[in-house]
This record gives structure tokens, C-alpha cells and sequence, in this order.
């Protein structure tokens, strides 16, 4: 009798448990999620600062260490470094005297000629390695970054000693922790407003799926327009450059000064087209990446020989350092050429004076190629969102060049794609430096 009486309730009563059963399994599944993420988010942001902390170190002994002539000048710009580094607390450059070292060069001024026999710097020097490690202070934690510093012949001279605060992080992760319990009794008033009015569900299901429909005609409109685009940019192309050389008559210079502002629009023009292109293909997973054995060598060559005039033109020092005998490389010919092409366009674009290099370094499965810049560089917020679509840095000195914010992210796609990495050092007012792995070609590699 008792088991039809609880059959009859469940029957009648369906609803009402099974909004009960919501209400309890979701707060609980929000809390497990919660605190997951936050504990993943706490460690990867970890593992980045780590990154960038060793990238400073990286970045500050051969752009500024190696450059300066003396003492007085590396103080100077260790200084522009803090005050374009805020997250670093402290920045000590040491040189060794006896069993201790000695501060030449500080955030601090009043470190200057100060002593320390740290055990940290003792390793660091002999070893010939950074040291990065987790410190708290005061409930702050630091990530602490020790490594000795060469001049440009290899030799050790000196050690650097950072703090790179993680205060912020810490605190995002403190108020997000406050916010989760605020978002899950929000959460639950939410969802018994829904069951109150699960008929709607219905109807949102139906826009959510009309609304994917719409997107998915979106991309394939963007992909058919940008390919019926291509014929008559080419056309035009063509006719521009045939009018400039004179196949129609002779111009006055008037005219081909007009000519050839409309060349560069239609330029500009195709450029864009195929930007639109190639994240359509991108998005809808139809871009074809043909893995094969490349000479990368010869690949980078090819592009200093390209853009050696570009940067001489610019008054700029163009530098290369890859050995003729790079190892052959897995990866799509035209894709890599892109890649390359995107980001040694972006360094004369956005460098002004100084110089650009392009250097290659291998290990046992990977080449690293890097673009190094001495123009506008980026402050640690303007780097966040560099890769996103359609991105720009905007700033007085980014205003005036032209762009769409697409490069970048494309160019990390296909860096992806053929199952690299890409990342970036960047000081503002300093420089910029992008690096991007390829992998070594092997024999039994599987080519897709």
C-alpha cells in the first residue's frame, strides 16, 4: 500500500522533485566547479607570471645588460623597467666580490653598494642557471627569479635578483572566491525561476538554435563574399599596374601619384579579404594544413632577403643569427611563410628606430624562431589580449598605423595548427620579441 502511495506521489508530484533535486544538485556542482577553476586558474596564471618573470631576466640581460657601457647608465634603465613593470617589487643587479656580491644596480637606490652572501645567487652563479622559486612576505607572495647575466662574448659577469609580486592574482582569486558564493545564491533563486517558467526554456532553445543557424549563414556569407572579392581585387590589381607602367598611354605624375594611392587601398583591400578568408576557414575547421619535411633555413632566407629592403628603408638594422644547417622542420611551407611574414611585418610596422632581428635555435624536438624588435613595445595590460580577433593596441603611437587586428590571431592559429607554440616578451618603450616553436622533422613523424 505504501509503495503505490509513493508511486502516486511521484506521479502527481514530478515536478516538485525534480526542482528540489535541481535545487540541490546544482549548487553543489557550482561549488566543485567553482573551486577547481580557481585552484587551476591560481596555478596557471602561476606558471605564466613564473614564465614572464624569467622572460624580464631574459630580455633585460640582452637588451639593456649587454648595451650598456657603464654602471650609472644600467641604472638608469633598470629604473625605466620598474616603472614600466609595476607588478616587480625589486630588481638587483650583483656582481661578485669574494663569497659575496655586491649591488650595483637597484629599484632601490639604497641598496646601492650593499652587500649580500644569498644562497640563491651562490647557486645561480655556479650553476649557470636562473633560479625561480615561490616566496611569501608579509602574507604576499613573490616569485623569485635569480640568473646569472653574460656579456656578449658568454662570459658571466654579473648576477640578477627579481621579485615579481603576486599580489594581484592572489587578490582576483580572494574576491572571486567571494563572488562564487554570491553567484550561487543567485544561481538558485535563478533556477527556481526557471522551473517556474520552464516554458520558456522551450522557446530560448529554439532562438539558441535559430541563432546558430544565423551565425552559421554569417560565416558562410563572409567566406562566399570574401571569395567573390578576390576576382575583381586581382582584376583591378592588374589594370592599376598595367596603367602605371604605360600600357595605356603615358601619365602625368599627377595621375600616377593617384594611381598609386589606389593601389595601396586595393591592396589594403586584399589583404583584409584574405584575413576574412583565412578566419573563416580557420572558424569552420575547412583551413587545409599540409605537414611536410621543410629546410627551414632556406625558408628563413628567403624571408630576410624579402624584407631586407622594407627595413633598410626604414633606416633600421636588420640582423640574422641561423646556422645554414638548421635541422628540417615538420610543418606547412606556405603556413610558416605566413607566420613569418605576419610577424616581421609587425616589427617594421611598429618599430621607428633601432633595429630588428630574426634568429633561430633548436633543441631536441622543437626549432624556436624569434623576431626581436627595439620599437613601441607593451605594457603587461596591453599584451592580455594581443592574440584575440581584432585586438589593437591603442595608443598615440599605434593610431596613425593601419591594421585590422587580424594578423595576430591568425597567425597563432597556425602556429597551432601545425602543432607549435607562440609567446611574447615585451617591455614597453624597450621592444618586443615574439618566439614560436616548429617541430623537428623526424623520419617516423605522421604527416597530416
Amino acid at each position: 500500500m505504501s509503495q503505490k502511495k509513493g508511486s502516486f506521489f511521484l506521479k502527481q508530484h514530478h515536478q516538485i522533485i525534480y526542482a528540489v533535486v535541481l535545487i540541490l544538485l546544482i549548487p553543489v556542482a557550482i561549488i566543485f566547479n567553482t573551486i577547481l577553476s580557481i585552484r587551476s586558474f591560481q596555478t596557471n596564471i602561476d606558471i605564466d607570471l613564473q614564465r614572464q618573470a624569467l622572460s624580464i631576466g631574459r630580455f633585460f640581460e640582452t637588451t639593456v645588460f649587454q648595451d650598456v657601457q657603464d654602471y650609472g647608465q644600467l641604472q638608469v634603465r633598470v629604473i625605466d623597467i620598474g616603472q614600466s613593470n609595476p607588478e616587480l617589487k625589486t630588481l638587483d643587479v650583483l656582481l661578485p666580490a669574494g663569497e659575496d656580491f655586491s649591488v650595483v644596480a637597484s629599484l632601490d637606490a639604497s641598496n646601492l653598494g650593499k652587500t649580500s652572501r644569498d644562497l640563491n645567487h651562490t647557486i645561480a652563479w655556479h650553476q649557470d642557471e636562473a633560479v625561480a622559486m615561490l616566496t611569501s612576505e608579509e602574507s604576499e607572495r613573490f616569485w623569485e627569479v635569480v640568473m646569472p647575466l653574460s656579456d656578449t662574448q658568454g662570459d658571466k659577469q654579473a648576477i640578477l635578483s627579481l621579485h615579481m609580486s603576486l599580489q594581484a592574482v592572489d587578490n582576483i582569486v580572494k574576491n572571486t572566491l567571494t563572488n562564487s558564493y554570491i553567484v550561487l545564491t543567485i544561481t538558485v533563486l535563478i533556477v527556481i525561476l526557471l522551473l517556474a517558467l520552464n516554458t520558456r526554456l522551450f522557446e530560448y532553445a529554439i532562438l539558441f538554435k535559430k541563432l546558430k543557424e544565423v551565425d552559421k549563414m554569417k560565416d558562410e556569407f563572409i567566406s562566399i563574399a570574401s571569395h567573390e572579392l578576390r576576382t575583381p581585387i586581382t582584376t583591378i590589381k592588374g589594370f592599376l599596374s598595367m596603367t602605371l607602367e604605360g600600357d595605356y598611354g603615358q601619365l602625368d605624375a599627377q595621375g600616377k601619384k593617384g594611381l598609386k594611392i589606389m593601389e595601396a587601398s586595393v591592396n589594403r583591400l586584399g589583404f583584409l579579404v584574405e584575413d576574412l578568408l583565412n578566419v573563416s576557414r580557420i572558424e569552420q575547421k575547412r583551413l587545409q594544413v599540409k605537414k611536410d619535411k621543410i629546410f627551414l633555413s632556406e625558408i628563413l632566407q628567403s624571408i630576410a632577403d624579402e624584407f631586407e629592403l622594407r627595413v633598410k628603408e626604414k633606416n633600421l638594422v636588420f640582423k640574422t643569427k641561423f646556422s645554414k644547417k638548421l635541422p628540417a622542420v615538420l610543418a606547412d611551407e606556405d603556413k610558416l611563410r605566413q607566420v613569418l611574414v605576419n610577424l616581421m611585418g609587425n616589427a617594421v610596422k611598429y618599430t621607428k628606430k633601432g633595429e630588428i632581428e630574426l634568429l633561430a635555435k633548436t633543441n631536441d624536438k622543437f626549432v624556436t624562431i624569434m623576431i626581436k624588435d627595439t620599437g613601441l613595445g607593451m605594457s603587461s595590460k596591453e599584451r592580455e589580449g594581443l592574440f584575440s580577433k581584432f585586438y589593437r593596441v591603442q595608443s598615440d603611437d599605434t593610431r596613425g598605423i593601419v591594421g585590422t587586428g587580424l594578423g595576430l590571431w591568425i597567425t597563432k592559429q597556425l602556429v597551432e595548427l601545425m602543432g607549435g607554440e607562440i609567446y611574447l616578451d615585451s617591455i614597453k618603450d624597450v621592444g618586443t620579441q615574439f618566439y614560436f616553436t616548429v617541430p623537428i622533422y623526424k623520419q617516423n613523424s605522421n604527416k597530416k
